[in-house]
């Protein structure tokens, strides 16, 4: 099995190198993928995903963030069948856009984003149509720019809500105690990216125990 993963918003592949090591740790084949992401060449970026997937198939991508909206625009592109990507996974990525955009555009700050807005960050209505399973992981540590100029008015990672990962079609969802960066540096994260790859799903978290 083989993942590729895309890093997020103003990130590199350097970023994504912990997370890599753990999921090699466990077994699997492992290609990060640097793009920019504020001059997005998506026919670019395509290409290296495809030159990246394993011919006989038994892929999964995983995109962190803004990540998560680019593989759902190579999908769109290129309607690889499940036999070659199997399972996309997200980790924080506003599949519903992300409000705090409309916050950096009142202020004026919007060009500060490039072309990124055209691939979804922006708030919008959006529907999971594709036969890959799709696992969304949310951190729900609100630490971030987000509560310094929206307050605390709804739970979050810091920079994206957990409302805005959830998407209509997806397999499943979970929340996990991080904030939008250290969803990269979780072993929980990876605990729950495995299960899911594994069994379609992910893992419960048992309760604490009382003493």
């Amino acid at each position: 099995m083989k993942i590729i993963i895309l890093h997020g918003l103003y990130m590199n592949a350097f970023v994504m190198q912990p997370l890599r090591q753990r999921l090699q740790k466990l077994g699997y084949q492992t290609k990060v993928l640097d793009y920019s992401t504020v001059s997005i060449d998506a026919n670019k970026l395509y290409s290296s995903i495809d030159d990246a997937l394993e011919p006989e198939g038994n892929n999964v991508l995983l995109g962190h963030s803004l990540g998560g909206l680019m593989i759902q625009n190579y999908l769109t592109s290129r309607h690889p069948s499940t036999e070659v990507i199997s399972h996309v996974v997200t980790l924080g990525s506003p599949m519903q856009g992300a409000s705090i955009i409309r916050v950096i555009d009142e202020m004026g700050l919007s060009g500060i984003l490039g072309n990124s807005i055209d691939f979804g960050l922006e708030p919008h209505e959006n529907i999971w149509s594709f036969p890959q399973k799709l696992g969304c992981i949310a951190g729900n540590t609100g630490w971030g720019f987000r509560p310094l100029f929206m307050g605390f008015d709804s739970e979050s990672d810091g920079t994206v809500t957990v409302e805005e990962t959830y998407i209509e079609g997806m397999t499943d969802h979970i929340q996990t105690a991080d904030t939008h960066l250290t969803l990269l540096y979780s072993d929980e994260v990876v605990k729950q990216i495995d299960h899911f790859i594994q069994f379609g799903k992910f893992a419960i978290k048992e309760p604490p125990q009382k003493k």
